[in-house]
């Protein structure tokens, strides 16, 4: 099972590298489903299956956003003033977000994260395009915005994309911007949000190569694999018309969120 475990991680870090990379997502769109299904066959307890998937997918996704953000920066395609604009209140939710998850159930944590982004990719499916630009609202909002981004990914360990892209989408952002943007600010999503997720589970779970809700050697082997395909997803984005982007997004959103309602 070693052997197994090992060559699974590495395969869940090439694809968390890449989408990560194209959409934003800081890979935790494929990290916790993949790990939810793992560890349930590693025989880890269902107690803590969900709370240890999300807090080792944030951990791993940490470097991986580093290498997505500075991809797309790189390509001009990070607007850095909403991303520092919102980092006070991605702080305050990330913390709030993990908190809160320590009580619930690992079945609740994974029907909530299903069944939202199944929405999310409904509505990005289905909403129009206009012509006309529209910029996000008054600056006030910025933290607020950034709050609950911050929150619910640390509650889902989802990086932030899977909320922040179709913020920005609805906001006549182009696509590629609305991705390199999303990845900027999963970098500091997902290294508060872990830092979180390992200090609350510290005293939640005693379980070998675990150091709080954090499997150790799946966040080392995931975290280094990913970061040399992020780049590869963001040349990917960048390449590929801004529609298509829109349509691969949704669709990922959809598909993974209806596995994990009926995992």
């Amino acid at each position: 099972m070693e052997i197994v475990a090992l060559l699974s991680f590495v395969v869940i870090g090439v694809l968390a590298g890449l989408i990560g990379g194209l959409l934003g997502l800081s890979g935790g769109i494929v990290t916790v489903p993949c790990l939810v299904l793992l560890f349930r066959l590693m025989g880890i307890p269902q107690t803590y299956l969900m709370h240890i998937a999300i807090g080792t997918s944030l951990a791993a996704m940490v470097l991986n956003s580093l290498a997505s953000m500075w991809a797309h920066h790189r390509r001009q395609g990070v607007v850095w003033k909403i991303v520092f604009a919102m980092i006070p209140g991605i702080f305050l939710g990330c913390m709030l977000g993990s908190f809160v998850a320590q009580f619930l159930s690992s079945v609740v944590l994974q029907v909530v994260f299903g069944s939202f982004i199944c929405f999310l990719g409904a509505y990005i499916l289905l909403q129009k395009r206009k012509r006309q630009e529209k910029k996000l609202p008054d600056k006030t909002l910025y933290t607020w915005l950034g709050f609950g981004i911050g929150t619910l990914s640390s509650l889902l360990g989802v990086g932030g994309g899977v909320f922040s892209v179709p913020l920005l989408i609805s906001y006549r952002y182009p696509e590629k911007q609305a991705v390199g943007t999303s990845a900027a600010m999963g970098l500091f999503i997902t290294f508060v949000a872990a830092v979180a997720y390992l200090y609350f589970g510290l005293k939640e779970v005693k379980l070998p190569l675990t150091l709080g809700f954090i499997y150790l050697p799946a966040f080392a082997v995931i975290g280094f694999v990913a970061i040399f395909f992020a780049p590869l997803g963001a040349k990917l984005a960048h390449r590929i018309k801004g529609a298509l982007l829109r349509k691969i997004f949704a669709g990922t959103l959809i598909i993974v969120g209806i596995l994990m309602i009926f995992n």
